[in-house]
């Protein structure tokens, strides 16, 4: 049977549709979770400030004739309004304003309305109500005599020029889940790199050498960093020569994949310590730092992941050094990075990291913006903006 899909349309979650979400959520991805504990967890990290203020929305797919009030909608997921740094080219085709992008989580179809076509849609649809479709003269117009009315957009959204996802589910199916009936131009894939290290039993490179003293960065530490980082960000992207854009570390982004590890493992680190910093003096002093997080949820062994790393090749063993540390602390067999910089390949290489692609999480886009999406450049695409 053909689904008419123009009796459905896409709306904003009530409480009483958001707590069906979790539910359905809870019964994918709870683990071993109970959902009491579960729904209390999910409100203390929505409650954060990546996800407070309205950065924070849960989407439906419902019928037209009674999709603000259903509980028995089709499929949901979840959108975090996140800043952007971009360069100056794309830039200047903006509207002004600060330049925003979305990422998507939590895409959920209950059993029964699963191979329906429904999720495909919903994230079809979810194309019109994020982007700014002024910033491409590419994008096209909503299919109104096959899918009806589009959706009304909501206050504050309608401005995006890019949004992303982590898939779960191989790069195929929201590859097809393009702008109206556009059959490959979803969200792309775009470099799904891990580098993995064993972590060494005992230290192995000495941390407090002549490049300067590492310091632990506990939670209050990082924002501050964080901050430093996101300013430095603006600048690199700012005077890239070729199209580009960058999430921001700071406003609470790099914390929410800390907060989600703890979601699941709610570990205690020693001393409160979430990163390192090297600390310079003179003319030498530039930002060099690392942070982390746990991920409790894949499978294989232990695992710290790295969400945020800026550092010379010099300065890179020693940060490197710091997490391994930190990971013996946690009782962690590895230690992980996504898309090492380029320049600190070899080196991370000559350390013994192993590279390769992901088989999960793998870090997609769609582009509204002007220019081709195969031109633009996801850069500093590491753990912290996932």
């Amino acid at each position: 049977m053909t689904t008419d899909f123009s009796k459905l349309s896409l709306f904003i979650a009530d409480n009483k549709q958001i707590g069906v979400h979790i539910q359905r959520v809870f019964e994918q991805w709870g683990r071993d979770l109970s959902l009491e504990e579960f729904v209390k967890r999910d409100k203390a990290f929505h409650g954060l400030q990546h996800a407070t203020d309205g950065k924070h929305t849960v989407w439906i797919l419902a019928l037209r004739e009674n999709g603000h009030s259903t509980l028995d909608f089709f499929c949901s997921c979840e959108t975090y309004q996140r800043e952007l740094a971009l360069s100056e080219g794309v830039l200047q085709s903006c509207n002004g304003g600060v330049p925003l992008g979305y990422g998507i989580a939590s895409v959920i179809t209950p059993p029964k309305n699963r191979s329906k076509g429904y999720a495909k849609h919903m994230m079809r649809l979810l194309h019109y109500v994020l982007a700014d479709p002024t910033l491409s003269q590419r994008f096209p117009s909503f299919p109104i005599d096959q899918w009806g009315a589009p959706a009304a957009i909501p206050q504050g959204f309608g401005r995006g020029i890019v949004s992303v996802l982590h898939s779960d589910v191989g790069e195929r199916f929201y590859r097809a889940c393009g702008i109206g009936f556009g059959a490959g131009d979803g969200w792309t894939v775009r470099g799904p790199i891990g580098t993995i290290w064993k972590v060494p039993k005992h230290q192995v490179i000495l941390m407090n050498s002549g490049l300067g003293n590492i310091r632990w960065l506990t939670k209050e530490d990082q924002e501050g960093v964080w901050d430093e980082d996101a300013l430095l960000i603006q600048k690199e992207i700012g005077e890239a020569t070729t199209p580009c854009f960058s999430f921001l570390p700071n406003n609470g982004v790099a914390e929410s994949p800390q907060a989600w590890g703890l979601f699941y493992s709610p570990t205690e680190s020693e001393g409160d310590i979430w990163g390192a910093r090297i600390e310079e003096e003179g003319e030498r002093s530039n930002l060099a730092f690392a942070t982390w997080c746990l991920d409790p949820g894949r499978e294989g062994p232990g695992t710290m992941l790295i969400t945020r790393l800026r550092a010379t090749s010099e300065q890179f063993p020693i940060l490197l050094d710091a997490a391994f540390e930190s990971a013996r602390r946690f009782g962690l067999e590895q230690v992980e990075i996504w898309n090492l910089e380029r320049s600190l390949v070899d080196i991370g290489r000559k350390l013994g990291g192993e590279t390769s692609e992901r088989e999960d999480c793998l870090s997609s886009f769609a582009w509204y913006g002007s220019g081709s999406k195969k031109e633009v450049e996801w850069r500093y695409n590491e753990k912290f903006c996932w």
